[in-house]
């Protein structure tokens, strides 16, 4: 009687990977993320390193803890900022383009209220505002 080698989906490897590099760079350990997650310590650290069969609500909980979407943690392509889309000025689009930018990121930066006249209008303005709000989040 032979025994059945079971290979692991590549692609679910690939998104253990990539839960633990963005929870590295979150600087955050198992237990904390689980308590963010509400999954367990021992799921996280077997996804982490087996990759698994995660549901879409484990990786919605993840994403959600990490602030990414499930598409920037599962690497899908990322998202194509319109024109059209409210609140996404042109000087905007350039820079997530130029710096390919999450759609968590994107969202986030047009989000920001401007008095009138203070919008940026330059890459190089997105650049400094998003470094400063990276600088601050790291601060709290």
């Amino acid at each position: 009687m032979g025994h059945t080698v079971s290979r692991l989906d590549p692609h679910s490897r690939r998104i253990g990977q990539r839960v633990r590099t963005e929870r590295e760079n979150a600087e955050l350990s198992h237990a904390a993320l689980a308590a963010l997650t509400g999954l367990t310590k021992s799921y996280l650290v077997r996804l982490e390193s087996t990759g698994g069969n995660p549901t879409i609500e484990a990786i919605g909980a993840i994403a959600d803890a990490l602030d990414l979407t499930v598409g920037d943690l599962v690497q899908t392509p990322r998202l194509t900022v319109m024109f059209e889309e409210p609140g996404v000025r042109p000087s905007l689009r350039a820079y997530a383009d130029a710096e390919a930018l999450t759609s968590a990121d994107v969202r986030m930066l047009a989000s920001i209220q401007w008095r009138t006249g203070d919008e940026p209008r330059s890459e190089a303005r997105w650049r400094y505002i998003h470094a400063s709000l990276r600088v601050s989040k790291a601060l709290d």
